[in-house]
């Protein structure tokens, strides 16, 4: 469970970076609906996000993809294959 915990607290540390110390965000923010996020600035974000850990993630997958608690199912589920 740990773990769990982690993946949502680096990407939150990573995306606090590019918004400021003002951003309030949790696993439940949605990050186009919630922080009003372009799509250049998504792409950049999940670009970080990829360079982070070390992993790829395609498009198809992304689809699905509208709070920071769903990107950490994602990148949980990528790091166990």
């Amino acid at each position: 469970m740990g773990t769990e915990l982690a993946v949502e607290d680096r990407l939150i540390a990573l995306l606090g970076k590019t918004l400021g110390p003002d951003a309030v965000l949790s696993p439940a923010t949605n990050l186009v609906g919630d922080l009003g996020l372009e799509s250049i600035q998504v792409i950049e974000y999940l670009c970080e996000v990829e360079d982070h850990f070390d992993l790829a993630i395609d498009e198809a997958t992304l689809a699905d993809v509208q709070t920071i608690g769903d990107l950490a199912a994602v990148i949980r589920k990528l790091g166990k294959d």
